[in-house]
C-alpha cells in the first residue's frame, strides 16, 4: 500500500496543460503543503485535532500564503512545504471568522511566484476548471464549472 506522501489522483482526472489558457504548471508551484500543531490545551483541539496539514496558496512575492482558517487556528507551529521539497518555517497573521481564509507569512525568501487572484464568478458554466493541491498535476483534478457559486445559490450575493 502507497503511503501518504505516494499517492496520486488517476491521470485521466489530473488537469492537462493543453486544456488552459495559462500556465498550468506554474499556478500549481504556488500551491504549498502547510502542517500545523496546536498545543492540546487549546480550545479547537479535540474537534480539530493538534497536528492538522492541508494546503496553500502563496499571494504575494514576500511568501503571504493563503489557506483555510481552521488549519491555522491556535497553531503555534507552522511548516510550508514547497513543490521542490523544501520546508519553511511560518507565522499565523490572522483568520477571517466571515470567510473562513486564514493567512500565513512565510518566514524564509519562498523563490516562487505568487498566483494571481481572479474571480471565480468570471468562470461560466462547462469551464474548465483546476482543484489544484499540494504536489503539482499529479495531486490536482481537472474539472468543469457544474453551477452557481454556493453564495448565489443562497441568495447571499446578486
Amino acid at each position: 500500500m502507497p503511503s501518504a506522501s505516494e499517492w496520486k489522483v488517476p491521470p485521466s482526472a489530473q488537469p492537462k496543460p493543453e486544456d488552459y489558457r495559462y500556465d498550468l504548471e506554474r499556478a500549481l508551484n504556488c500551491v504549498v503543503g502547510l502542517r500545523t500543531i496546536v498545543p492540546a490545551d487549546a480550545f479547537t483541539a479535540d474537534t480539530l485535532g493538534t497536528e492538522r496539514a492541508g494546503n496553500g496558496v502563496i499571494i504575494r512575492g514576500n511568501g503571504l500564503v493563503l489557506t483555510i482558517g481552521y488549519l491555522i487556528t491556535e497553531a503555534e507551529t507552522v511548516w510550508l512545504t514547497l513543490n521542490d521539497g523544501r520546508s519553511v518555517p511560518g507565522h499565523v497573521l490572522g483568520y477571517d471568522q466571515e470567510t473562513g481564509f486564514g493567512l500565513v507569512q512565510a518566514l524564509a525568501k519562498l523563490d516562487v511566484p505568487a498566483l494571481e487572484i481572479g474571480e471565480s464568478a468570471a468562470a461560466s458554466v462547462g469551464e474548465r476548471v483546476v482543484v489544484g493541491g499540494f504536489g503539482g498535476r499529479h495531486r490536482s483534478v481537472g474539472a468543469h464549472r457544474r453551477q452557481a457559486g454556493i453564495r448565489r445559490l443562497l441568495g447571499i450575493c446578486p
